[in-house]
């Protein structure tokens, strides 16, 4: 009988010295898992390492660490102006295959929550493609709800697909 042991992660904001780590997650997630995201692996390709450090010098992006490496990454975009600085999106949300399914996802997401609810965000926002329904599951199981439909939302191969726009009230 073997003991499980609960993995230690780091959550924390990325700077631009994160950038060749972020480029590369990015690179990958485009690639391996083209309904996730808004970029195609083509486009993410062909950033800069200057444009990822100023992207990530923004302070809207939170990663996940494995001892130093790290293994996920969240766009934490709050709004700013008076009428609407209640709410954040996020987006794009990626863990590395080798690390899905071994509380990463979790680790980040919670943070993400977390840090939301310490500044005063009162409703996280996402959208997530329709057919993406392992990612549905993970961000229903925080108890994100389906509001809308967001129809020919993104187009992949030039064909339509709808996105499901989703809320979260902290």
């Amino acid at each position: 009988m073997g003991t499980t042991i609960e993995q230690s992660y780091v959550y924390r904001t990325l700077t631009g010295d994160d950038s060749p780590s972020w480029a590369a997650l990015r690179q990958e997630g485009a690639r391996d898992f083209p309904l996730g995201f808004l970029f195609t692996a083509e486009e993410a390709a062909t950033m800069t390492s200057d444009e990822a450090r100023s992207i990530l010098n923004n302070g809207n992006t939170r990663g996940v660490f494995d001892a130093s490496s790290m293994i996920g990454y969240c766009g934490l975009q709050m709004e700013t102006l008076k009428q609407t600085r209640h709410r954040a999106e996020i987006g794009p949300f990626y863990v590395t295959s080798t690390y899905q399914g071994r509380g990463a996802a979790r680790v980040l997401m919670d943070g993400v929550i977390g840090e939301a609810r310490t500044r005063g965000i009162e409703q996280l926002e996402l959208f997530v493609e329709v057919g993406n329904t392992r990612a549905l599951a993970f961000y229903e199981r925080f108890g994100f709800e389906r509001i809308s439909v967001h129809p020919d939302g993104f187009r992949i191969g030039g064909k339509p697909r709808d996105a499901y726009f989703c809320i979260l009230r902290i």
